[in-house]
């Protein structure tokens, strides 16, 4: 037993370094100066597009300051669909630094960007009635999680710090977790059930997918890893993830049916992608 959460330490310590140097990286990108140029773009007729191309960054944050903007009136239904289908949170930061190929890895960006583009673009066609103005969020703010801060010691080190630290406890959790249920059901019986109920897949993971929480994507991406969810699981599991973005709608009064809404649609196209590439992948 005790190897077990040795083997999960050591192995959520191997990928402690490169999640840091993303989150560095994701933090150079956010206090860019062309983010206010990116943001008013989010209001144009072609948001979608960009909403899905940013959304294979690997950040919960920009869900959030989609939802905020949607919230707002600010951006359009079809670009918040668009980001947060594309969207993978943590998860693909995990299969970045968790071993999966890197033919699979640009696969699933491909396609997962693809989709979120041709949904997002189709929902504003359909179901938006007048087009989106824009009003910059607050300079410097973590969107994220509302942080402000001044020091570049706390926006380039510290605060990638902390956010590396909490997406290694989540990794430690959940890979003690995997460990021990491994232990006591047996791999080879998990992949096997898995493989027998591969219809199934991509509905049990689009409901974990729904969770909004990054433990949910970080939990989809290790299964993958491990050769215990397929491709096709995969997929549909991290397109109905959005991270938080989805929590800032239903925290909102004014926003809380639309947000029920949202995320039904999600839900729905996450599950149609999931077995479009079910048929075409092999598990």
């Amino acid at each position: 037993m005790w190897d077990i959460l040795l083997d999960a330490i050591l192995d959520s310590l191997k990928i402690f370094p490169f999640i840091l140097l993303i989150y560095i990286l994701m933090e150079l990108i956010e206090n860019a100066r062309n983010k206010d140029r990116i943001e008013r773009i989010l209001a144009g007729p072609f948001a979608p597009a960009i909403a899905g191309a940013l959304g294979a960054v690997p950040e919960c944050g920009f869900a959030v300051c989609l939802a905020k903007l949607y919230d707002k009136g600010l951006v359009k239904i079809g670009t918040l669909i668009a980001a947060f289908l594309a969207i993978s949170d943590e998860g693909l930061v995990f299969l970045i630094t968790g071993g999966a190929k890197a033919t699979d890895i640009l696969l699933f960006l491909g396609i997962k960007t693809v989709y979120a583009v041709i949904i997002g673009m189709a929902l504003n066609l359909l179901l938006s009635k007048k087009d989106a103005a824009h009003v910059c969020p607050e300079k410097d703010d973590c969107i994220e999680c509302g942080e402000h801060h001044e020091k570049n010691l706390d926006k380039y080190l510290l605060h990638p710090l902390w956010h590396a630290v909490k997406i290694f406890v989540y990794v430690l959790i959940i890979n003690c977790a995997l460990g021990l249920m491994l232990y006591l059901i047996g791999e080879e019986n998990i992949k096997s059930f898995m493989n027998n109920s591969a219809p199934l897949q991509p509905l049990f993971a689009a409901v974990v997918g729904l969770i909004p929480n990054c433990g949910s994507s970080i939990l989809l991406a290790q299964a993958f890893n491990e050769g215990i969810l397929g491709f096709a699981g995969l997929i549909a599991g991290l397109s109905a993830n959005s991270g938080i973005g989805i929590l800032i709608l239903l925290k909102s009064k004014k926003s809380f049916v639309k947000a029920l809404w949202i995320l039904g649609l999600q839900f729905v196209a996450a599950l149609i992608i999931g077995y479009i590439v079910l048929g075409f992948y092999a598990i």
